[in-house]
């Protein structure tokens, strides 16, 4: 298990997620970045508007995503 946290400048904190270490092993690039996953553990490299993100901030190109096909919700 993976905690993530935002640690404040008076030591407390917020924004506690557990992410289990299979799960991000499960993603194909192994992104270490709670908003990268969903509550059930799963990674967003399947939602368009994620993967756009991706893109534009992260330095992935359209061509990484072959092969992950867009979830249909």
């Amino acid at each position: 298990m993976t905690t993530f946290v935002t640690l404040h400048p008076n030591g407390t904190m917020s924004n506690i997620r557990f992410i289990k270490q299979s799960d991000i092993g499960k993603c194909r690039f192994c992104i270490f970045a709670p908003e990268h996953y969903r509550e059930d553990g799963t990674c967003k490299c399947d939602d368009l508007e994620h993967r756009k993100h991706m893109i534009k901030n992260w330095g992935y190109s359209p061509k990484d995503f072959k092969g992950i096909p867009l979830r249909k919700e």
